[in-house]
């Protein structure tokens, strides 16, 4: 690369990518000069056949809609659930299931793993981002699989939707998270995916972390949403 064309990268970009010895978990021996470039090609090329980049703050912009709607849905549930609450009739509360407890539990311990998930590409580690990003999404899945034991738990005892208000809402309420949470785990399974893919460095650093946040904040999100969820059937039985 000639001198010219370094004259051109700007300062802020340069303090983006460490020394070659700190790119990867590979070690000092690197992968070689060129394994990560400013413009986010890989080494041995031309660079063009490099991924075409969306336009900066697009996916949070997306990310953010995207909360905003799904959190409008949630807290017109919510309201009409504490409404619903505060007329007696019909109004029969279920005992939760136990296991509620643990899947909480799960869905806590996965934002921590999407937390470390971040850490590592903000230390241009793509392997162990992309292994932190797949315990994240394995977590969602099991926090699913309770959530369905938890309706079968519920089956056998014949609750069922139709049961009551109580029991309809809780089965709203898990369904339509339980929806939005699969979302979020097909989200972070292919980002974790195309982490560990030959072609994954050609994407620019800013935009790689710019899909990793939003996607963490979505994520958090929706751990949120359950918690609120979760403690408004507890509180308002």
């Amino acid at each position: 690369m000639s001198a010219g064309v370094l004259d051109t990268v700007p300062e802020a970009e340069e303090l983006l990518f460490p020394p070659e010895t700190e790119l990867d978990e590979g070690g000092g021996n690197g992968n070689g000069p060129g394994d990560i470039d400013p413009g986010g090609r890989g080494g041995g090329g031309d660079g063009d056949d490099g991924e075409e980049d969306s336009p900066a703050g697009i996916y949070r912009i997306s990310m953010w809609a995207t909360i905003t709607a799904i959190g409008t849905l949630f807290a017109v549930l919510a309201a009409a659930y504490v409404a619903r609450s505060q007329m007696p009739k019909f109004w029969q509360p279920i005992e939760l299931p136990r296991i509620l407890w643990l899947s909480s539990a799960v869905l806590m311990v996965s934002s921590a793993t999407c937390e470390a998930a971040r850490r590592a590409l903000r230390r241009f580690r793509l392997a162990s981002y992309g292994g932190w990003l797949m315990a994240t999404a394995l977590l969602g899945v099991a926090f699913l699989g309770m959530q369905i034991l938890a309706w079968r738990q519920l089956a056998a005892e014949g609750v069922f939707l139709s049961e009551n208000p109580h029991s309809s809402f809780f089965y709203l309420f898990t369904a339509a998270h339980g929806l939005h949470l699969l979302g979020g785990v097909l989200i972070l399974g292919v980002l974790a995916v195309r982490a560990w893919l030959p072609g994954a460095r050609r994407q620019r650093a800013e935009t790689r972390m710019e899909i990793a946040d939003s996607a963490a904040i979505f994520w958090h999100f929706l751990d949120g949403v359950w918690v609120g969820l979760f403690a408004l059937l507890l509180a308002l039985r």
